[in-house]
């Protein structure tokens, strides 16, 4: 079996231990709560109705158990980046190679993804940065590069900076987003779309509800990035196994919260659809679903004005969160010699692996402007 690196590269530099539970929950818990909870409630919810509650609920249970086996992985091995580390203990180099560039593939996307969610959220003031089918403008997309630019400086300056921002943005984000929620529940809520409309509470029936299940599970990759921090945890034994336990509690409920929300504040005659016929609100997700909401029905404008920030504010907080992870990621893999050493060098400063999260910011950074489909689509008012 190999032999974990040693905490310091060739330089003498190391990572260093400065985040404490409340860090690493906080990281959790906003990294996760970004475009699923608003869009992924809404697409769900075409597919399945009300019953989308118990799909996140559901949801929540499966991904638990894969928390658990990240909790008893990264406390025996806590690596930064580590779960792209655990099957070179197990099955050998090759495996770990296909691991690695897998989880690599993953995370590059992320940020892109993120910057692309606030640029829907900007496009209401500027109107020029998405196409007619939703994709985003040479515009839009030079505007979600900028974006993933911007998030590199919030890990750029250590892990204490990071794990800071992540508790002040974090807390001001997660206070916006339960504002949201009581917020649309008080303007629309409409008892009777939960069981007195055509079908009941499982209108499509228990298959269509399962099947929307995988559109949520995207949402809780919070847990994942736990231990991609766990060699920057003060006490990875005790507080890694407990934030992957807070964190998906605290996602199941937020999620319900929001699913109720959503199903609740489908006001059919003001929507001009059938009454039950959830599918018909496929138009709905195809934007940002609770700004939607909150724009057309009117009544309370501070509920829009927050929406608005959470769609703008949110997404961003996840995408920087997923740069630092997948920075970890690229770290990691050079530590197994499957990218050029100089990923594994650590600013002799500020102790993070700033040629990976320099990498990582350009590859994202590139992958938000192929987003364009050209330049002939941008449109100007």
């Amino acid at each position: 079996m190999a032999k974990p690196e040693d905490k310091q590269n060739r330089q003498g530099v190391g990572l260093r231990r400065e985040l404490g539970l409340s860090h690493i929950t906080m990281t959790g818990l906003v990294g996760a709560i970004g475009t699923g909870i608003l869009f992924s409630t809404a697409k769900m919810a075409v597919m399945t109705g009300p019953a989308v509650i118990l799909a996140w609920i559901l949801g929540g249970i499966f991904y638990s158990f894969i928390g658990l086996t990240y909790a008893e992985l990264g406390t025996v091995y806590p690596e930064a980046g580590g779960p792209s580390r655990y099957s070179l203990y197990t099955h050998g180099r090759i495996t770990n190679m296909i691991n690695a560039f897998a989880d690599l593939l993953w995370y590059l996307f992320i940020p892109p993804i993120e910057a692309i969610a606030v640029v829907y959220g900007i496009n209401y003031f500027a109107h020029n940065l998405l196409t007619p089918t939703g994709t985003p403008t040479l515009l839009g997309a030079v505007v979600a590069a900028v974006l993933i630019l911007l998030m590199v400086p919030l890990n750029y300056f250590g892990v204490k900076t990071f794990g800071i921002s992540n508790i002040t943005l974090g807390t001001f984000k997660l206070i916006l987003y339960l504002l949201v929620a009581i917020g649309i529940m008080a303007t629309v809520f409409i008892p009777s779309n939960f069981t007195g409309l055509k079908g009941g509470f499982l209108p499509y029936g228990l298959a269509a509800m399962f099947m929307a299940i995988p559109y949520g599970m995207f949402a809780f990759g919070g847990v994942r990035v736990i231990p991609d921090f766990a060699e920057e945890m003060r006490n990875p034994r005790k507080d890694l196994p407990l934030a992957i336990i807070l964190v998906v509690v605290a996602q199941v409920l937020i999620y319900i919260l929001f699913s109720t929300a959503f199903v609740g504040a489908i006001n059919w005659s003001k929507l001009n659809v059938t009454p039950g016929d959830w599918r018909s609100l496929v138009f709905i997700s195809k934007t940002n679903p609770f700004l939607y909401l909150s724009g057309t029905y009117g009544g309370v404008a501070w509920v829009f004005i927050i929406t608005l920030i959470v769609a703008i504010l949110g997404p961003f907080i996840v995408g920087y969160i997923y740069l630092g992870g997948g920075t970890r990621i690229l770290f990691a893999m050079g530590r197994s010699r499957y990218v050029p050493d100089l990923m594994r060098f650590i600013h002799e400063k500020y102790a993070i692996p700033y040629w990976s999260l320099i990498t990582f910011g350009i590859i994202g950074i590139l992958l938000a402007i192929l987003t364009a489909p050209n330049t002939k689509r941008l449109r100007v008012n």
